[in-house]
This record gives structure tokens, sequence and C-alpha cells, in this order.
């Protein structure tokens, strides 16, 4: 019996972008009562590309380069249809007609994962479509979250007050009214906290690379979720550290240096830095068993 495979067939990566291009530009309106192009569900997440979520821009060049990265291995499995696919596109579709009924757009949005997936599984079988499981709810990256502007708001007097505490725990005369931090004898110029200053574009990029540094270093569904889960509060710690050092150097008499020149660079030179680090020690703990195993096999070769 002949064992069916892709080795030899273009099917798949023709019929995922297929189906992404006919979700977003043919099928998906923003509304249903609206057939003009403009009103397209592809245009309005486009949209949002910008500011806290310029990242977005990423995600379809990323889907393509993890479709690559898993093509090798998907060609060589075999190939067994599943009509449990077709309850993953169901679903797709149900979160599209709740999309039309609440007139919610990233409600449909939602749904591009499940028929990517789903459609793939009915087609080729759950050993194929395992594959695509991560690069098809990876989409979800690039759509809005709602309630962003609150959430910034939150970080935003969260960063403030950490500063402040940090500060006048280690002797600095402060003080704090709203999101500014003042020298208290005006040695220096106000320290405005603005929502830039958040760190929430910084958050958003850098869960998104745990993501993807998650899933393709660890085995363990488990480590998967909690190196993905340390992303927020190593973001957080990094954007306080970025800050907290403008006061610092403030202290010191920099104030000059540290809101403007520092202040625009530290993001790339301090901010990714100190956070991916962090990343990397946990990902070190996490498998400390496995690395000891594999230098005392290299040791003893």
């Amino acid at each position: 019996m002949k064992v069916k495979n892709l080795s030899n067939s273009p099917i798949l990566p023709v019929m995922l972008t297929g189906l992404a291009v006919l979700f977003f530009w043919l099928i998906y309106p923003v509304f249903p009562n609206s057939s003009t192009s403009k009103d397209r569900v592809i245009l309005w997440m486009v949209d949002a590309w910008r500011g806290d979520f310029i990242h977005g821009w990423a995600v379809p060049v990323l889907f393509a380069v993890f479709i690559s990265m898993a093509w090798k291995t998907m060609k060589a499995e075999r190939i067994k249809s599943s009509s449990l696919g077709m309850v993953s596109v169901v679903f797709g579709i149900l979160l599209f007609l709740a999309s039309v009924r609440t007139l919610q757009p990233r409600i449909a949005l939602f749904g591009l994962p499940f028929l990517i997936f789903g459609g793939v599984y009915f087609v080729y079988g759950w050993r194929v479509a395992r594959h695509v499981l991560f690069p098809a709810f990876f989409w979800y990256f690039a759509i809005t979250l709602p309630g962003l502007q609150q959430a910034t708001n939150g970080l935003q007097v969260m960063v403030t007050k950490s500063c402040y505490q940090v500060g006048t725990f280690f002797g600095m005369d402060l003080i704090i009214a709203g999101n500014n931090i003042y020298s208290a004898d005006g040695s220096w110029n106000e320290l405005k906290i603005a929502e830039g200053c958040s760190g929430i574009r910084s958050v958003m990029a850098l869960v998104m690379i745990s993501a993807i540094y998650a899933y393709y270093t660890q085995k363990s569904i488990w480590k998967k979720a909690f190196l993905f889960a340390c992303s927020l509060p190593l973001s957080m710690g990094a954007n306080f550290l970025r800050i907290f050092t403008i006061l610092v150097l403030s202290e010191m008499g920099y104030s000059e240096f540290g809101s403007g020149i520092y202040h625009d660079w530290a993001g790339l030179l301090f901010f990714f830095p100190v956070a991916l680090t962090g990343l990397f020690l946990i990902d070190k703990l996490l498998n400390w068993k496995e690395n000891r195993k594999v230098v005392r096999v290299r040791t003893q070769e």
C-alpha cells in the first residue's frame, strides 16, 4: 500500500494562501450590508497596524516563514483526511455569523485560525495539521485588543508609582503628582511619564517574540506556556528599569541627557536586551537538567 504524503504536492501552501485571501478580501466584510472594498476586514485590520500595534505588519510575513520552516516536516507526514477538521471550520464560520450579528469585525478575525487549521485538518489529517496550529493562531497578534487604551493608562500609573517608591526608598527626595515626578529641591525638571513611557508597545512586541521563542525552543507544553507567561512581567520589569535609570541620571545632574538622547534610545539599547536576557535565563532554568546531560555527554566524548 502506497502511503500518501505531501512530498511532491504544492497544494498545501497554495491552499493556505487561498484561504487567507478568500477570508480577508472576498468573504469577510466589516459590516454585512456593505459590499464595497473599503469596508473589507483586511483594511480594517491593517488600519490598526500603527502606534502601539505597529508589530502587526510582521505577522503575515512571519506566518509565511513559519509555514516554510514546517514544510520539510509536513511533506513527510502521512495524509489521512479527517472529518474532525470540519468542526474547526464550522466554528470559524459561526464566529463570522456572530460578527455579522454584533457588527464586530474583531470576532470575524478570531475565526481565521480556525478556518486555516480546520481546512488543513479536514483535507490532510492531524499529522499535517498539527504543524499549522501555531502559525495559524499566530494571526491573533495582528488583531487589535479592546481596552488597550485603558491598559496603557494602567501601566502608565504603575510605572510612575514604582519609580517614585523605589526612588524614595533609596533616598531620593521626590514629589509625585499624577504621572509626573519632580525633584523636591528643584535640581532638575519634572519627569513626565507619558503614554509612550507605559511600555505597552514594547510589551506587545516582546509578548509576540516570547511566543515564537517559547514555541521553537521548548518541548513540553507547560514549559511553552510558562515561558510565554513570563513575557509580561519581564517586559514590565524592563520598562521600569528603563524609566528608573532616567530618574537616576536626573538625580546625578544629567537630566537633559536622560530625558533626551538616552530616553530616545533606551528602548532599543536597554529594554529589549534586558527582557530577552531574562527570557533566555528562564529558558536555561527550565531546562537545567537537560543542559547538564548534554554537558556530561560532551565531556565524556
